[in-house]
């Protein structure tokens, strides 16, 4: 098992996790739409453990999947930086402040939806005991990394020749598309 000082070493002096800037990500994706997502890092239980939500049933877009929280870009918001802060709050009310934030993960496309999607790694020791799920979000759901290393699997029915998706199942949870190609991304940072 890793510990919290290794896992923090691994992350912290990766180089393909920087963050990017919004001038890059603007002029390399004009006219997409943008949307960005915390992956949550903790170590509450004193191991390494993510935090995702499952999405509320009643939802037009994704709705029932298993998620990290985030959203769309607005006008409104800063930076896509900022977008992924600003959800997060209002859906699992969890307040990150961007020194916690280290980087940023390969974009990901969801390919129902057609949205690209930038996650931003925040590292935390330890989640506040009540985070409160809004109306979009069903349940928050925090999973050892260690299982979810040990979860995966080529999904086989969205897997093309030329792309493989991944999907997680643990306990009663399965993790699939963008979701679980982010945190294949994570996982293959950390075991590398």
């Amino acid at each position: 098992m890793i510990s919290e000082k290794q896992f923090y070493e691994l992350l912290l002096n990766n180089e393909k996790l920087k963050i990017p800037s919004d001038k890059d990500i603007l002029d390399l994706n004009r006219g997409k739409i943008h949307a960005s997502v915390l992956v949550i890092i903790h170590f509450s239980e004193k191991i390494p453990s993510v935090i995702l939500t499952k999405r509320s049933h009643f939802l037009s877009n994704h709705s029932g999947e298993i998620s990290f929280p985030g959203g769309k870009f607005s006008s409104n918001d800063k930076s896509i930086l900022d977008t992924a802060i600003r959800e997060t709050y209002e859906e699992i009310g969890i307040v990150v402040n961007k020194q916690k934030i280290i980087g940023c993960l390969q974009p990901t496309y969801t390919y129902t939806s057609k949205i690209l999607i930038y996650p931003f790694v925040a590292l935390f020791e330890n989640i506040p005991d009540s985070l409160k799920p809004n109306i979009e979000v069903e349940q928050i759901i925090s999973l050892p990394i260690e299982k979810l290393m040990n979860s995966f699997s080529e999904d086989k029915f969205h897997s093309t020749k030329k792309c493989i998706m991944y999907e997680f199942l643990i306990d009663d949870y399965f993790i699939w598309g963008a979701t679980a190609r982010i945190l294949k991304n994570l996982l293959d940072m950390i075991t590398k």
